[in-house]
């Protein structure tokens, strides 16, 4: 009874790491092949994407700088307030209040300043294309926009923080002078506008992406071998499986063809 209950938990044990390092030394050379495979594979389908549909960022820089109104602030405080108002200029950036102007194509300039007519961008803003960035140590909140056309990824993030500042500083319609914002109203500044874009790459990501691929194609390879692989491989297993002793066994001898002179 003690045996049949030794037995059992032996066969409940499952692998044990000598075990996965056998299986893995044994199947080395297809596992290589596999992770390199994915690895190359999506090293290059990032290169040709680049070559055939290269994709360009923009990017902005709007400054959060609230100036008290109070003489008693100290200037510390100031800088703790603006702190705190990054992270809701990043969430304010990408209400429907602001992104809806962008959407009708409001707010859009050409390369000399001017207004462009509303219709030439109006349905083309993809909030997908869009990214927002806030650091609390400079009070900057950083806005990207990547397009394949390099002046539209320029102009967008232009009309982005055009539309932000605008609605910061709107005003009740019904109180002229009460603005809707008081937080916001005349503490968001653009410091850096968008002057050109750059093409970005994805090689790094698609790279990574090959690289899992492969580990995941490798280890399915790997566990379908050996739940296919029916036979036994060492005596253990055997009297294990059959529950009957092995007596005797043939031990696996290699030789060296050059030292025994081909015989």
């Amino acid at each position: 009874m003690d045996e049949e209950k030794q037995e059992l938990r032996e066969e409940s044990r499952g692998l044990s790491f000598k075990d996965i390092l056998f299986i893995l030394r044994k199947n080395w050379i297809a596992i290589l092949i596999f992770v390199v495979a994915g690895t190359i594979g999506g090293f290059t389908f990032a290169k040709v994407q680049q070559k055939v549909s290269p994709v360009y960022q923009a990017s902005g820089i709007i400054m959060v700088s609230p100036e008290s109104e109070s003489t008693t602030q100290t200037a510390a405080q100031d800088y703790a307030l603006s702190n705190n108002l990054t992270n809701t200029v990043v969430a304010f950036i990408k209400t429907n209040a602001v992104l809806d102007d962008v959407r009708n194509g409001n707010y859009f300039t050409d390369a000399e300043g001017n207004t462009v007519t509303p219709s030439t961008y109006a349905g083309k803003f993809n909030i997908k294309n869009l990214s927002l960035s806030n650091s609390t140590n400079n009070l900057m909140v950083n806005i990207k926009y990547s397009s394949k056309d390099p002046e539209e990824s320029v102009r967008m993030v232009n009309a982005v923080m055009d539309a932000a500042v605008a609605e910061a500083d709107r005003m009740k319609e019904d109180q002229p002078t009460i603005p809707v914002y008081h937080m916001l109203n005349g503490n968001l500044n653009i410091v850096d506008r968008a002057q050109k874009s750059v093409e970005t790459s994805s090689t790094l990501k698609y790279t990574a992406i090959g690289f899992a691929a492969g580990v995941v194609v490798a280890a399915a390879y790997t566990i379908i071998k050996e739940l296919s692989d029916n036979t036994f491989k060492s005596s253990e297993e055997i009297e294990r499986t059959l529950n009957i002793p092995v007596l005797a066994g043939i031990p696996d001898y290699h030789f060296d063809d050059e030292k025994k002179g081909g015989k």
